[in-house]
């Protein structure tokens, strides 16, 4: 049994997919270790799925792939590389299509055109001209582009068809039951080592005379997106959200409830084009540019500005930190007092401080995930690095840190409540952990038979040559 989460069959294949056609453009002519593929060969068709194909350089690419994926993990079996990677083409590309024909393309997550372009450039660079780029592949700089585009879009329908068929794949207490009875004993894995601790939290004053410095800036680039400039070059340059700054500050399309509600307030105010007056968060300062809007789905850019402290601020909370850990010392009353009056955590600071998993309950809209009990990889570095040099019981010395949910800069001392020892897993302790991979389970059994299903109601068409292949699924119709 594995207790991990472990990925479905299609991302497993995708891992070989991810660098079909995208990667064959972009291996480098020059690298001896590249499969390159004589030019009269390159545009044979191996096979068609719906209105798609498979040409020969896919499937050379996706097979040196899977050769290179398997070394990787060790993994040893008889059935040919080349067959392995023929199917997982096949079966992203009926995924894709089925998420073309079930319009899930309009919900394709944007920053697609700004990774093209780098894939682009990359290419460029590499061939030492637009012109030797071109005829080295045979076609025009905008037929690159589109093989590069289409792949890149079918894995990310693939993944969303993917997501749309499991995703309402529920499991009771009696399945979870029925699942783990039928583990064999000896095939169990053990739970790693487990951490419950606590934490004081202390955040950089944002003094008014630091939010109204954020707040001219923005203005500042407001004034000049309204004057011509684009918001996306500006959010590059400026923008300190690093999980949207690199593609202009793009976000979406997107579920709106994965945003906080000033964004989506600001946002159901605009109109397409149209940017926001300055908003305050949990994590900083925004402007916002309306892109689209499509019922519950949001597309969007933005410029996150956050305040800077001085060293004089960052010590002064590492101080008190460090004041409070010397007189708390191993006193858990006196911890859990000084969390209710010193501990700036809206999450923890009620509960004794406490930290709880909040993180993959969000992601998992479920609060069953907020569980107290982490692992040693689930745990912030920082954290760990602390918990590690304690005894339960015992403080840490203060010490800066990022939040995670939001990239703010934090400061804070932890205590070590409890360290659970690795054991066998069982029902009654781990049921959240054994719940996800009879979860999993179920999903893949799912989507399992969904892909069976399909294969009969798609137009599959393979070239005779290959034919012969080891495929695990009926590709072939009598």
């Amino acid at each position: 049994m594995r207790i991990r989460h472990f990925s479905t069959f299609l991302l497993l294949g995708g891992l070989v997919l991810a660098s079909g056609r995208g990667a064959a453009l972009a291996a480098p002519a020059t690298d001896s270790t590249a499969h390159v593929l004589p030019q009269t060969i390159a545009d044979e068709v191996v096979a068609v799925v719906g209105n798609s194909q498979i040409l020969l350089s896919d499937l050379e690419e996706a097979t040196n792939e899977t050769v290179r994926a398997r070394a990787v993990t060790g993994t040893i079996t008889d059935r040919p590389a080349r067959d392995e990677a023929l199917e997982n083409l096949l079966i992203v590309k009926l995924l894709s299509e089925q998420a073309r024909a079930d319009s899930l393309d309009k919900e394709l997550p944007g920053g697609l055109e700004a990774q093209i372009e780098a894939q682009i450039q990359q290419l460029v660079l590499e061939a030492g001209s637009v012109k030797a780029l071109e005829k080295r592949f045979r076609k025009e700089i905008y037929a690159i582009k589109d093989d590069l585009k289409k792949a890149a879009e079918d894995m990310q329908l693939a993944s969303l068809m993917q997501s749309d068929v499991m995703k309402k794949v529920t499991v009771t207490y009696a399945e979870v039951a029925d699942f783990f009875g039928k583990v064999p004993l000896d095939s169990m894995e053990l739970i790693p080592e487990q951490y419950v601790y606590a934490q004081i939290v202390r955040l950089p004053p944002a003094t008014e005379e630091r939010k109204f410095e954020v707040r001219q800036r923005l203005l500042e680039f407001r004034r000049r997106i309204l004057a011509g400039e684009k918001l996306g070059a500006l959010a590059r340059l400026y923008s300190m959200d690093p999980g949207t700054a690199r593609s202009g500050g793009e976000w979406g399309p997107g579920d709106a409830n994965q945003l906080v509600y000033p964004i989506v307030e600001a946002l159901e105010n605009l109109k397409p084009g149209m940017v926001s007056e300055v908003i305050e968060t949990e994590y900083g300062y925004h402007i916002v540019e309306l892109i689209s809007r499509r019922d519950n789905l949001l597309h969007f850019r933005q410029i996150l500005l956050k305040p800077q402290f001085t060293v004089e601020e960052t010590e002064r909370e590492l101080k008190l930190l460090d004041s409070l850990a010397r007189e708390i010392g191993t006193d858990k009353k006196a911890f859990e007092e000084a969390v209710g009056l010193y501990s700036m955590d809206a999450q923890t600071n009620r509960n004794g401080g406490v930290v709880f998993n909040a993180k993959e309950a969000r992601e998992n809209f479920d609060t069953k995930y907020a569980n107290p009990r982490y692992m040693k990889d689930a745990l912030d570095p920082m954290d760990y690095r602390a918990l590690s040099r304690l005894q339960p019981g015992e403080v840490s010395a203060p010490f800066e840190t990022i939040d995670r949910a939001n990239g703010n800069t934090l400061y804070k001392i932890v205590r070590l409540n409890e360290v659970i020892p690795t054991h066998v897993a069982s029902l009654a302790q781990d049921y959240e952990i054994i719940e996800d991979v009879a979860l999993q389970d179920k999903q893949n059994r799912t989507l399992d038979k969904w892909l069976n299903e399909m294969i009969g109601k798609m137009y599959v068409w393979i070239a005779p040559e290959y034919r012969g292949l080891q495929f695990e699924r009926k590709w072939i119709r009598e």
